[in-house]
């Protein structure tokens, strides 16, 4: 199974075959360049709508993207986060 980052690392290597800068897909894909740069480093999980997009953008075969994504999205796991007030020293 695939993971987020390895989604997106694989993500960006059809960006860069497909000779696209983060402007052009940007661009191609309606998606903030800071959206796609979150999407293809691995730093935040993409939206199904952003894998797709991108996918489109670069030629890639929408069904396969969408395979990756839905078998990408069941390894995420829910990490438990900190409120404001357990993050303040007392």
């Amino acid at each position: 199974m695939s993971t987020g980052v390895e989604l997106g690392v694989d993500l960006d290597e059809l960006r860069l075959l497909g000779g696209l800068s983060y402007r052009e897909l940007a661009r191609r894909t309606g998606c903030a360049r800071s959206t796609l740069h979150d999407a293809l480093t691995g730093r935040r999980f993409p939206k199904l709508d952003t894998v797709l997009a991108i996918a489109r953008a670069c030629g890639g075969d929408m069904m396969s993207w969408r395979q990756r994504w839905v078998a990408a999205s069941r390894c995420q796991r829910t990490v438990p986060t900190m409120s404001r007030q357990e993050t303040r020293p007392s």
